[in-house]
């Protein structure tokens, strides 16, 4: 049905595959400046870069590279199904890419356009391909390419078309280049950073509850799922605040924080299930250790509270800074939000299978509630 709606005579089709691609066409905009584009281009790239890195033991292979090290495969294969397997992944990440696409079909500059496309493509992939393989030697070759890449959209039409192929060669070389992706640092180096971090999960823990150093193990042993939600809670608390500045902080600045903090609890929540997991794992274990019924789900709370606050608090500081609140009310604001976080846990905790629903249903009404109190 989507795609019918799409081939309609009334559908703006530009005007949405604009919309859609805009992280990739604000680097062709004329208006913008070297340094402008030199710091999005290498932010576009991060965002490709944190995206594999999340998914690091599922993209590499996991427990099953450990079998795969001992079979008599060429590294030129396994480059091959690195490759293969990174590019499903950034399926997400191809939406505004073709987006782009779709609109540059209408835009003058055709060739040297798609040139910056494929190039920027090529670039991220080059990166991604060297976060899994954790070698930092295709570095050099693929930073020249980002400079001959963003120095090309300064020069005129004739010879652009010409700089632009450069970086396609170059994240070429490097891609070809790239050795297979590990899951394990080896070398005196890793084992080096390993007792280094250690030493300091030791020292760090000495002050701790056994209770805090095991959610804090739970955490650490989810850390790809756990670093997956932060990017989504940063991701809503800088749409917030962009929406904030570009509303100039008027009387949707606060229906907009509390949405906010919906939100991000939301995200945060989803922790909830990891923790209740691990705790079902090891639950003979659990209760034969002197720690109340109570203390398990105060910790998951607290546990899930302490992810979520360093995103939920920015939007009540903007507010207090822009004199759109006094700080009380933005500390009630953000203290508000404690009681839907110990609320999204009962559907973690008793109906996970309609978890998303009940969740959602709880924060749509703790909005309502909190729009009230504070309009």
């Amino acid at each position: 049905m989507l795609s019918v709606l799409l081939l309609l005579p009334a559908m703006p089709v530009f005007a949405q595959t604009r919309i859609l691609g805009a992280p990739i066409l604000a680097a062709l905009a004329p208006s913008h400046g070297i340094e402008w584009r030199f710091v999005w281009v290498h932010m576009l790239e991060a965002v490709g870069m944190l995206w594999v890195l999340a998914q690091h033991g599922a993209v590499t292979g996991g427990a099953f590279a450990t079998f795969l090290d001992s079979l008599p495969t060429s590294h030129g294969r396994r480059r091959a199904v690195d490759i293969a397997v990174v590019l499903v992944a950034n399926t997400p990440l191809f939406l505004p890419v073709l987006a782009a696409a779709v609109a540059l079909a209408f835009l003058p500059q055709k060739v040297a356009n798609y040139l910056f496309v494929l190039d920027l493509l090529l670039i991220t992939l080059g990166w991604q391909l060297a976060v899994l393989s954790r070698s930092a030697r295709n570095a050099t070759p693929l930073a020249v390419a980002n400079v001959i890449l963003v120095g090309a959209l300064q020069t005129g039409e004739t010879i652009r078309p010409a700089l632009l192929v450069l970086p396609l060669l170059l994240a070429a070389f490097a891609i070809a280049h790239t050795p297979a992706g590990s899951t394990s640092r080896s070398g005196w180096r890793g084992a080096r950073s390993r007792r280094v971090l250690g030493c300091a999960r030791a020292y760090a823990g000495q002050g701790l509850s056994p209770v805090a150093r095991l959610q804090i193990g739970i955490v650490r042993d989810r850390a790809a799922g756990v670093f997956a939600r932060c990017l989504m809670m940063g991701s809503v608390t800088a749409s917030t605040c962009f929406l904030l500045g570009l509303w100039n902080f008027d009387a949707r600045a606060v229906p907009l924080a509390s949405i906010s903090q919906a939100a991000i609890a939301l995200i945060a929540a989803a922790t909830y299930r990891d923790l209740s997991a691990a705790h079902l794992r090891a639950g003979q274990f659990m209760r034969s250790l002197p720690i109340a019924a109570a203390a398990q789900p105060r910790a998951d709370i607290l546990t899930i509270a302490a992810l979520a606050l360093p995103f939920a608090c920015v939007a009540p500081l903007l507010l207090v800074a822009h004199g759109v609140l006094p700080w009380w009310s933005a500390a009630a604001l953000l203290c508000s939000g404690a009681p839907l976080l110990a609320l999204l846990y009962l559907p973690q905790r008793y109906a996970p299978r309609q978890s998303v629903l009940l969740g959602t249903m709880l924060a749509a009404i703790w909005v309502a509630v909190v729009w009230q109190l504070f309009s």
